[in-house]
């Protein structure tokens, strides 16, 4: 990769390809390492996160208010 463009500046695609199979990689290794247990908590977190960061955009006038019950 040039150093003298930024990584978001197109010709990156190749870059962009192996820094998404590394963190995939690591995504699948965590995910097996966790039970089942640990697999529901970890979804609940990540529930609870996506629905305060829907609300907080709803608070800031970027999405409608019925979008929190569609």
């Amino acid at each position: 990769m040039s150093t003298d463009k930024p990584l978001l500046a197109s010709g990156n695609e190749a870059e962009w390809a192996r820094i998404n199979r590394e963190e995939d990689g690591q995504r699948r290794a965590i995910a097996k390492s966790l039970t089942p247990s640990q697999r529901i908590a970890h979804g609940q977190k990540l529930s609870q996160q996506a629905v305060s960061l829907l609300a907080a955009s709803i608070r800031a006038g970027h999405a409608p208010r019925r979008a929190l019950w569609s």
